[in-house]
């Protein structure tokens, strides 16, 4: 294989992992340090390796867990807290995934588990992990204005919004129906809350919508070897690879490309109760059970 070809064929594994998980946006870019910044140098998202990545990721079709994040992080503010998120559970035999939408109040150790973010991203995907009895191999986190920079360099989103929204706190304004959206756009779909009964149940599982729209834009434009390599040539401009061998960038992303969007569960962790945070649903116990067997929800 001559250089030209390999050095093509690591820029396609590149863009097929970012392209699957990061914020499905974000359902692709599970690989330890990498970052993702844009021409300015500010970042996208930071992606991290845990400890426990090498007994999962390393078993050739093995089951393993990504930690999706999105975190609130504001110049002039102390920690960052999470306010998106998302379990991600990817079986490559199956070529199927399924995505654990966790509302921000959820219960944890006797607080808001949105509250582990103080302590960063590991932490938080810890603390996820925990509550749904998964190892978590990798965690991605993105701030407010990462997650619109980087869905304005997909070129927008393709997302179905469900119900109509017209909420200024958040400023999604839509009709019902299928909506091209802007990084701006996209966000504040996901924030919303005031627009439904359930408040943060529907805006949890919302979040699930764009992370599915954003493995579908990311897989279109990947189409052919062209298209491949344009999309991996703008990624790769602005990507650092740290940490990571070429044999991991290959396989998660071979394994990312042959994810099928239409076999990605997306569920919202069933929640009650009110006060400080919202204890567990009682279905979220089979729930987890479901999700850790083996990623795929059979009975969800």
């Amino acid at each position: 294989m001559t250089r030209v070809v390999k050095r093509l064929a690591l820029g396609v594994a590149v863009v097929a992992v970012a392209a699957a998980v990061a914020a499905g946006a974000l359902v692709a870019a599970w690989l330890a340090g990498v970052r993702v910044p844009v021409a300015s140098g500010a970042l996208h998202m930071r992606v991290e390796k845990l400890a426990v990545a090498e007994a999962t990721a390393n078993t050739p079709g093995g089951t393993f867990y990504v930690a999706l994040i999105g975190n609130d992080a504001r110049s002039g503010r102390g920690p960052a807290r999470g306010d998106a998120l998302h379990l991600v559970g990817v079986n490559p035999q199956a070529g199927a995934a399924s995505i654990l939408n966790v509302p921000r109040d959820t219960c944890w150790r006797g607080g808001k588990i949105n509250r582990a973010h103080n302590d960063g991203p590991r932490a938080q995907a810890n603390a996820l992990g925990e509550l749904a009895g998964v190892p978590v191999s990798y965690v991605v986190s993105a701030n407010f204005e990462e997650f619109q920079r980087l869905v304005d360099d997909m070129g927008g989103l393709q997302i179905d919004v469900p119900t109509p929204m017209d909420d200024h706190y958040s400023g999604a304004v839509f009709s019902a129906g299928p909506h091209r959206m802007t990084g701006a756009q996209a966000l504040a779909f996901s924030r919303n809350r005031h627009d439904f009964p359930s408040g943060d149940l529907q805006r949890t599982a919302n979040q699930g919508l764009v992370i599915l729209a954003g493995l579908r834009q990311l897989q279109a434009e990947a189409k052919g070897p062209l298209g491949e390599f344009t999309a991996a040539a703008s990624l790769v401009r602005h990507t650092q690879l740290d940490g990571l061998g070429v044999a991991d960038v290959w396989r998660l992303g071979r394994i990312a490309h042959r994810l099928d969007p239409a076999r990605v569960e997306s569920v919202t962790v069933p929640t009650g109760g009110g006060g400080g945070c919202m204890g567990l649903g009682g279905a979220a116990a089979g729930l987890f059970a479901d999700f850790a067997d083996d990623a795929v929800l059979q009975a969800h």
